[in-house]
């Protein structure tokens, strides 16, 4: 075993649980503030790319075009999150949250088939990272991955910021905490929640932007990236999205060191282990139960 690759698998890693993390945070800002997990999540980040590639290609090359689309993407998909919102909510009148969650499930599969209908079954990609590369660490990374982790960074802090520096964010975790006592206040809990799903969708769609231009983007990819970011945000910690981008990057180091060091034939195995043995040592997650202590 050549141990002098390992560098490159951890960085290979790294960038692909960035965007787990990303999915996995959108799941915690949902469940976060409804205590409910939504299922549709891995199609805005299916949604997200195919949109971005679509409008790439109707927009023209170019940065400004290019900014464009990015920006017209993530205003659709948050729209379709805040839409998803008011079908949900429609839906769970007089019902369960488990009801609720099994609703989540099957507006995935019409999403699902939606896109295979609009975008065909092929993989589909888009020019956005600058080419060239970087040795780091003896690990040699591409500009797009050096983006993708700068991305998911700022993203973090910003998302800290909202969370906590912010009156919409501290409504939010009031919600969380206490739906009754922040509706005495003058707090309205349904949009919190409706605030919530918008911001997972755009974390979505940020997610697919990202991942499209390096592993392509399918219509039927939703199920597996959801299966991630869902690992990602219990493994962190499912009320944590901090803990969700953490425990993203864990899974996506695991599962490259699994896939160079081991076998390819398991990599979408090696997340669940991980998940796995996360849960047999520390059951709440990682990062469970430390949300307030970023404050």
């Amino acid at each position: 075993m050549d141990f002098s690759v390992i560098p490159q698998f951890v960085s290979g890693g790294v960038t692909v649980g960035a965007v787990y993390g990303l999915i996995g945070a959108g799941f915690s800002l949902v469940f976060k503030a409804s205590k409910v997990v939504n299922f549709a999540q891995g199609e805005f980040v299916v949604l997200g790319g195919l949109t971005a590639y679509s409008l790439m290609a109707l927009f023209g090359s170019g940065s400004l075009s290019t900014a464009t689309a990015i920006g017209a993407t993530f205003a659709l998909i948050v729209g379709l999150a805040a839409l998803l919102f008011l079908v949900l909510r429609q839906a769970r009148q007089g019902s369960s949250d488990f009801t609720f969650v099994m609703v989540t499930l099957a507006v995935a599969i019409a999403m699902r088939g939606g896109a295979g209908l609009l975008w065909g079954t092929e993989y589909k990609t888009f020019k956005l990272f600058p080419r060239g590369s970087v040795n780091l660490l003896g690990a040699v990374m591409t500009y797009g991955a050096l983006i993708t982790l700068a991305v998911t960074f700022f993203v973090s802090i910003g998302l800290w910021i909202v969370l906590y520096r912010t009156r919409m964010g501290k409504a939010l975790r009031a919600c969380a905490d206490n739906p009754a006592a922040a509706q005495t206040v003058g707090i309205d809990p349904k949009r919190m929640v409706l605030y919530a799903y918008m911001g997972s969708g755009l974390l979505g769609a940020l997610g697919g932007v990202l991942l499209t231009p390096t592993l392509m983007m399918s219509y039927d990819n939703g199920v597996i990236l959801a299966l991630k970011g869902f690992t990602a945000a219990v493994a962190g910690g499912l009320a944590n999205p901090f803990g969700a981008i953490a425990g993203g990057v864990v899974i996506g180091i695991i599962e490259g060191l699994g896939v160079g060091m081991l076998s390819s034939d398991l990599q979408n195995a090696y997340a669940f282990i991980a998940l796995l043995v996360v849960l047999a040592v520390r059951p709440q997650g990682l990062f469970g139960g430390r949300a307030e202590q970023a404050r």
